[in-house]
């Protein structure tokens, strides 16, 4: 939904799109220490998962990471806690 359209889009554009706006939403999570970010990115074949998690580990190292909950999410969401 970050799109109109992705006609014409290879895989590789889409997920550098969607890395774009995670990180956009990280930086302005940062700002407010304590807060949690929910980042869907379904269940699918886990390329946009795996992403987002190697991208918290080297970026946002102290951030804590946990899967959203399923009762509110289902399947394909990563809650992110952030950490002072």
């Amino acid at each position: 939904e970050l799109l109109d359209s992705t006609a014409g889009l290879q895989p590789a554009d889409m997920l550098a799109c969607q890395l774009r706006e995670f990180d956009r939403r990280m930086e302005e999570a940062a700002r407010h220490p304590g807060s949690k970010i929910i980042f869907i990115h379904g269940k699918g074949e886990g390329v946009l998962r795996a992403a987002l998690l190697d991208r918290l580990r080297r970026r946002w190292p102290r951030c804590e990471v946990q899967d959203a909950s399923f009762r509110e999410y289902g399947f394909g969401a990563t809650q992110v806690t952030i950490r002072r």
